[in-house]
């Protein structure tokens, strides 16, 4: 399985000179789908006999009747083909009322073998409120609000509260986005109107990069896997990590584990170093280097989709908190796509006296999947639990990353969260019994 968050880590770790990426978050860009109301000239190819009818003029073949004799066809179909370049202005009748000459704009279509003639059209226009200008996007990449939030996706803010206008959609911007588009043949000469047809969003990476001495952050949007300098430019005059109330703060210490355990981490090879050069096409396991290795704070998110993916027996998540964000409609697929394969699943929560750092509706969902799959899926609210824990069939991540609230948080605080992997299923199988102790022991 492809590691996303791996992959941007490497391609990326580097791009921002004395910062250090420290997250990658899902978002969404604000784009309006417009309908602009132009004025056009439109260039269309020529009809076989329409295109040599008037080349033959030119050349001082002037009588529908010899052209046709030039071509070997019927005069009539000649004669079709001048009356239309006649109603296109194209050729006109010399004063005898039988021999055919060029117009003007019919030299200018004989030298482009086209017609061009002006129009009225509306064309549907993308509108990136982001960079405030307007874009190629394709509308099957855009999703609603909705779904927007539900999938735990940060709504970056636009760059104005402005109505878009006719002063934000110019005719050369359109020419430029036609030309790159498949409407070539389409120039905009003069634009009448343009009106909002709704908005949508398009799903992308917001790389969060900082430097922790001096408490820095700078971001970066990374669209079809490519970062673009327009957006990152663009959230840097709109003060966004102020905006998002962005910060960067001590990592938590990481879980210290056996004697021999840690013995065995520190010798591990690393999974990845950054800065490497990787292939974007190589989907190999990067995890598997070692039976006892350290998790980096881009490793998890991988493996906790990797377990929601892939697990066939058992999974075990212990979290202090839940937010939407992570317990989304995806996740809450998974997690009831691994109950109906008989995977035997575990839920714990549960800091403080209350459940204000978890998400209400997050926490209902969860309950409502609990009750339908009663014997397969125990979620439990313990006392008071600083252990963040993933088990997933032989696999232990002990580790100080939020598991069910990594992201979602209103003061997003980021740390380079760090954990180790076990792989060992005999070490695995004895902390998975005992941590199940445990949350028997302390549920509420």
């Amino acid at each position: 399985m492809t590691k996303r968050f791996q992959l941007l880590q490497r391609r990326f770790g580097n791009a921002r000179p004395g910062l250090q990426l420290v997250a990658v978050e899902d978002a969404a860009i604000p784009v309006s789908v417009l309908r602009a109301d132009v004025l056009a000239q439109e260039r269309k190819e020529l009809p076989i006999t329409d295109e040599f009818t008037l080349l033959f003029v030119e050349h001082g073949v002037e009588s529908p009747e010899e052209i046709a004799a030039f071509l070997g066809l019927d005069s009539a179909h000649v004669l079709e083909a001048a009356a239309a370049q006649l109603g296109e202005n194209s050729l006109r009748r010399r004063s005898d009322g039988k021999s055919l000459t060029l117009t003007p704009i019919g030299t200018e279509v004989v030298r482009n073998a086209a017609t061009i003639r002006p129009t009225f059209r509306n064309l549907p226009v993308k509108f990136d409120r982001v960079v405030w200008q307007p874009t190629d996007y394709s509308e099957n990449s855009l999703i609603p609000k909705k779904v927007v939030d539900d999938l735990g996706h940060i709504r970056l803010p636009a760059e104005r509260k402005a109505r878009i206008g006719l002063g934000d959609v110019t005719a050369p911007t359109l020419n430029a986005l036609l030309r790159s588009g498949n409407l070539q043949s389409l120039q905009v000469l003069q634009i009448h109107k343009v009106s909002t047809k709704k908005n949508l969003y398009l799903p992308v990476q917001l790389l969060v990069y900082a430097d922790q001495i001096r408490g820095e952050i700078e971001l970066a949007v990374c669209i079809d896997d490519q970062i673009s300098d327009a957006h990152g430019d663009a959230l840097d005059r709109t003060e966004v990590v102020k905006h998002l109330r962005m910060s960067i703060g001590e990592p938590t210490p990481r879980p210290t584990l056996d004697a021999d355990l840690e013995e065995q981490r520190e010798g591990a090879k690393p999974a990845h170093v950054p800065g490497d050069v990787l292939d974007p096409a190589l989907s190999e396991d990067l995890a598997s280097t070692s039976q006892v290795r350290s998790v980096s704070v881009f490793e998890h998110p991988d493996l906790l989709a990797e377990a929601l993916d892939t697990t066939t027996k058992r999974l075990l998540i212990i979290s202090p908190w839940i937010r939407r964000a992570v317990v989304n409609t995806d996740f809450l697929a998974k997690i009831e796509g691994r109950l109906r394969r008989g995977v035997a699943l575990t839920i714990a929560h549960g800091y403080g006296g209350d459940d204000s750092g978890s998400d209400t509706d997050a926490l209902r969902k969860l309950q409502n999947l609990a009750s339908r799959y009663s014997s397969k899926f125990n979620f439990v609210r313990l006392k008071n639990t600083h252990a963040k824990i993933l088990i997933f069939d032989d696999h232990w991540v002990s580790t100080s990353f939020n598991w069910l609230s990594f992201r979602g948080d209103p003061d997003r605080t980021y740390r380079m969260e760090e954990g180790t992997l076990v792989s060992i299923p005999a070490r695995t199988d004895k902390q998975y019994d005992r941590y199940l102790e445990m949350i028997d022991e302390q549920q509420i």
